[in-house]
């Protein structure tokens, strides 16, 4: 459980390591952005920080997935919380695997992030499709159209939807509203801050 848990995390020691041993061979100013055609567009000089961000990136997505399930699974009941560590194992592996061709990006080029990022949506997809439906009886109120849950009886955050595939919040509670505007505005903060680094 515990190895399922932090193997995720392990497998983004290596690439940290890595840039930061052979950072004298990436550029003094780093392509981290291609156009549709691979000439790169965006560029960041070579710091310890900008080495670093996208295995950062890749370790907050991880944790702010785990965080989510955690406070799903302290009021959720065990069948479903068992079937979302089931439903995110491979994802969770998946991301992990991408701090590599990520990290190394401005050597390699955006190819082999393109290639795991294919990889991962395929990933995804498979793991919505194998998804059960988890809907237990009496929760069938909350739903508003058959896409919005909000059931204030319901202690969960994160819920099942009617569907089977995938998870959705429960609007009821406060923190589901913190958490989807941070969704929203966690890409458009990167940007700025990437913009302003530059």
């Amino acid at each position: 459980m515990r190895f399922r848990a932090l193997g995720p995390y392990l497998l983004l020691v290596p690439p940290a390591v890595a840039v930061l041993l052979v950072a004298d061979r990436f550029p003094a100013v780093m392509p981290v952005h291609w156009n549709a055609s691979g000439v790169p567009n965006g560029f960041l000089p070579r710091t310890p920080l900008t080495l670093e961000l996208p295995v950062l990136f890749i370790a907050g997505l991880l944790l702010f997935m785990d965080l989510i399930v955690a406070g799903g699974a302290r009021v959720g009941p065990p069948p479903v919380t068992e079937s979302v560590h089931r439903l995110l194992g491979p994802i969770r592996w998946t991301l992990g695997l991408l701090a590599t061709p990520s990290a190394f990006a401005p050597l390699w080029g955006p190819l082999p992030v393109l290639v795991g990022a294919g990889v991962m949506v395929a990933v995804v997809l498979v793991q919505i499709a194998r998804s059960p439906r988890l809907v237990p009886p009496g929760m069938e109120a909350g739903w508003h159209g058959g896409l919005f849950y909000s059931n204030a009886a319901d202690p969960r955050l994160v819920v099942p939807k009617r569907s089977g595939l995938g998870w959705t919040f429960n609007f009821a509670r406060p923190v589901a509203w913190v958490l989807l505007v941070a969704i929203l505005l966690l890409p458009i903060a990167l940007l700025v801050a990437i913009g302003h680094a530059r």
